[in-house]
């Protein structure tokens, strides 16, 4: 385990330490660097869980899951994480929602962490537009990664927003689209130099975590990872392949 697989781990972990692995424990240890972030980390998490277990009304968890099975628009959540957003993820857990595990290359399991936060309110975006070249635009004054290229129909999809991440120390980028109506598809595009574990060029790999179907494929110096909630036939139906 490297260091920044002990990370994404103790991330996914800081309100319950004693899920995390005592290899990961014990890096946190040695490493003081390391150390220090897990230690700011596991304090801002119990603030937030504090302050949420304080506010959250009666029979918000019902209300939650019965919102759940209605298709409703998203857009207002992305402005800034919302109670409903947050307190959900209190409420039913981590442990359901988190969908990184050890057998993924850092680089892909750094790209979901940032898409699931993101999906469920707890990290906003950076910009908003439904039109794809002005996404485009933010992200090159971000100095954020842009797609060269697109397969099948994945830049055909509704665009909806963009936000500037980091994976593996590189600078990436987060395009979210409407996949069907009431479901996002996320794409991480990130420059691979110097990543391992990529996925071949051109040739889209599928992969399903907890409730997320992925693809992932590289094109050139760029690598791609699309993750939606969506069914598997929808997302490979973008690549001609459903």
């Amino acid at each position: 385990m490297n260091r920044e697989e002990a990370r994404l781990e103790l991330d996914a972990t800081t309100l319950r330490p004693q899920d995390a692995s005592p290899e990961a424990r014990a890096m946190a240890e040695r490493d003081p660097e390391l150390g220090a972030w897990l230690k700011k980390r596991t304090a801002f998490d119990e603030q937030v869980a504090e302050a949420f277990a304080a506010t959250i009304p009666a029979g918000l968890r019902e209300s939650i899951l019965q919102n759940a099975r209605r298709p409703t628009k998203r857009s207002i959540r992305w402005v800034l994480p919302t109670l409903a957003a947050a307190a959900a993820a209190v409420v039913i857990g981590w442990t359901m929602l988190w969908p990184v595990n050890n057998s993924m290359p850092s680089w892909q399991a750094e790209s979901l962490a940032a898409v699931t936060k993101v999906e469920y309110g707890i990290s906003k975006v950076d910009h908003m537009s439904h039109d794809f070249e002005a996404i485009k635009k933010m992200l090159v004054a971000d100095q954020s990664p842009t797609p060269a290229r697109l397969p099948g129909t994945v830049g055909t999809m509704p665009v909806l927003a963009c936000k500037r991440i980091q994976v593996a120390g590189h600078t990436a980028s987060i395009i979210c689209f409407e996949i069907e109506p009431g479901k996002e598809a996320h794409l991480v595009v990130v420059d691979n130099t110097g990543l391992t574990d990529l996925p071949p060029q051109l040739q889209p790999q599928f992969k399903t975590s907890k409730n997320w179907n992925m693809a992932s494929w590289s094109d050139g110096s760029q690598t791609f990872l699309l993750a939606t909630t969506a069914d598997e036939a929808a997302l490979k139906k973008l690549f001609g392949l459903a």
